[in-house]
């Protein structure tokens, strides 16, 4: 009996790690995980937890699209300077004054497009 509980023990406890690696995988696949910190109230802009140091260093720089993923949703904004230096409606991210990550759509609503909330995670990564 002791032996049984040991076997089943021990496949538990393998199942649980490789059922761990996995995830980590899945997660490293999706690319980066940022933290939505606010959501702006009149234009539902997405604010992160992202510092624009961190983004250079992962090859998300200005001028250039990156993706954005949540759930099924997937976004390809723009890194600009302005909302303008994209066409009205497209997805622009931006660096606010506190040096961290905005994602906004030019005259819409990110967060409602997005069907995010402050505390979820979204997964960005530079196009390749």
């Amino acid at each position: 009996m002791k032996s049984r509980v040991s076997l089943v023990l021990g496949f538990a406890v393998a199942l649980l790690v490789t059922l761990l690696r996995a995830d980590a995988g899945h997660h490293e696949a999706a690319g980066i995980p940022i933290t939505v910190v606010r959501i702006s109230k009149e234009y539902k802009n997405i604010n992160t937890s992202i510092s624009d140091t961190t983004l250079t260093t992962h090859g998300i720089v200005h001028g250039k699209r990156f993706d954005v993923r949540f759930r099924e949703h997937h976004v390809t904004p723009l890194l600009g300077k302005e909302y303008t230096d994209v066409p009205r409606g497209d997805w622009v991210a931006l660096i606010e004054t506190d040096h961290l990550l905005q994602i906004a759509i030019s005259y819409g609503h990110a967060a409602e497009k997005m069907g995010c909330t402050v505390g979820d995670t979204l997964y960005i990564s530079p196009r390749k």
